[in-house]
């Protein structure tokens, strides 16, 4: 397999872009809000404010790249991305952290996953799947990467020189891959793509993917799944270690169960990268969305049996489960409308999905606090049960089924 050198670049630019905009947030919010004396609920409750900023964003962007090429909306967001990570540095009061932090989420949407999607669905129409794959799996370690080097960056400066560390990677990493997008996107001709399956770029004659009568039911089962599943993650990856300390797991027991995540959701994607020839993408959100219910009944029985088997079990189950939805999130919405408008399609529904996504922390850490870890779990897992049930509604309504349809 030979990727082509634009998803290679879109990994490397989506490695970087989540490592310095996301993932730095959990290490250097405890510096700042230590150096500057301020309490970490006002710091967190700024970021799920800004995180409904993004949310309100999103449309406008996939709107703007549909209109302008991603290169052009990427290369930009880049700099506003660089820029925002730099005004952390000069951060002295907490209007001014409040203010860079809405800057902040509102930009990383013009150069994360669902803008990297859209110039790869404009690039290679129909067969983009098995190269958003690509992406997500080398953006997989994302993690892996900048959470050490930054904890080792640390050790060696202080926050605010860190944060301009981070402004600089952006600019020298990420902004010559954007650049070099293809400026109108065009669906590349008929041949190999880039995994050595056949591309046949656009259909020679238009067709509707799904019906004028349908198309209204799919946009909000997509919304349904997409929501249900931001929920979960968001709420899973932002307070497991609160829910595990709550259900008498030891920090060392729990830290090192809960790392299965990462290596599970890289070789799951793996897989996909694999399989895609073989398994249409309903049935990638089908394993994906099981999957993260299934392991959220396993993180619920862990509550009233807590072995560290059972533990490990939920975090490679749930792992499998989060690494296949980032491929889903970008290959539902192009099997169901093909790549015209997917910037506006995708930027709706990434609105709907962080709107929602930037309520659950507060509202399983309230409940947690409330009634338990046992009912916080319980209400994600019947969450995920919903995303089960619309999935497989989805499935019904497969696109392939229709290939042929004209339009109407």
């Amino acid at each position: 397999m030979k990727p082509s050198p634009l998803t290679l670049g879109l990994g490397l630019s989506m490695t970087v872009s989540y490592g310095t905009l996301y993932y730095s947030f959990s290490l250097l919010a405890p510096e700042m809000a230590k150096g500057l004396g301020w309490d970490m609920r006002f710091v967190f409750g700024v970021f799920s404010a800004s995180l409904l900023a993004g949310a309100a964003a999103a449309p406008l962007t996939g709107r703007m790249i549909d209109r302008h090429g991603a290169r052009l909306i990427m290369s930009i967001g880049t700099i506003l991305a660089s820029l925002s990570l730099a005004l952390y540095a000069l951060i002295e009061n907490r209007w001014q952290f409040a203010a860079v932090l809405l800057f902040t989420e509102c930009v990383a949407v013009m150069v994360q996953y669902d803008a990297g999607f859209t110039a790869l669905a404009k690039r290679h129409g129909m067969a983009a799947r098995s190269h958003i794959t690509g992406v997500t799996l080398i953006a997989g370690f994302a993690s892996t990467i900048f959470w050490p080097l930054i904890q080792h960056l640390l050790t060696m400066m202080d926050w605010r020189q860190v944060y301009l560390v981070l402004a600089g990677m952006n600019l020298v990493c990420c902004l010559p891959v954007h650049l070099s997008i293809p400026p109108l996107a065009q669906p590349v001709p008929a041949g190999k793509d880039a995994f050595g399956q056949l591309d046949m770029g656009p259909p020679a004659k238009k067709t509707a993917l799904v019906s004028d009568d349908d198309r209204r039911r799919v946009m909000i089962l997509l919304g349904v799944v997409f929501t249900a599943t931001g929920i979960i993650m968001s709420a899973v990856n932002s307070s497991i270690m609160v829910l595990l300390a709550a259900m008498g797991f030891e920090a060392h027991v729990a830290t090192w169960s809960v790392a299965m995540i990462g290596p599970s959701q890289v070789l799951a994607r793996l897989l996909d990268l694999w399989f895609s020839d073989r398994l249409p993408a309903t049935g990638v959100a089908v394993i994906s969305t099981a999957a993260m219910a299934a392991a959220l009944f396993m993180l619920l029985s862990a509550a009233f049996l807590p072995f560290a088997a059972i533990l490990v079990g939920f975090a490679i189950v749930y792992g499998t489960g989060q690494g296949l939805n980032s491929i889903v999130k970008g290959a539902l919405p192009l099997a169901f409308f093909g790549p015209e408008q997917y910037g506006r399609i995708t930027g709706n529904l990434s609105g709907y999905r962080l709107a929602f996504s930037a309520l659950a922390p507060f509202a399983i850490i309230s409940v947690n606090d409330f009634a338990g870890p046992a009912v916080a779990i319980g209400l994600l897992t019947m969450v995920g049960m919903i995303s089960v049930a619309a999935v497989l509604v989805l499935a019904g309504k497969d696109p392939s089924r229709m290939a042929d349809r004209p339009i109407r």
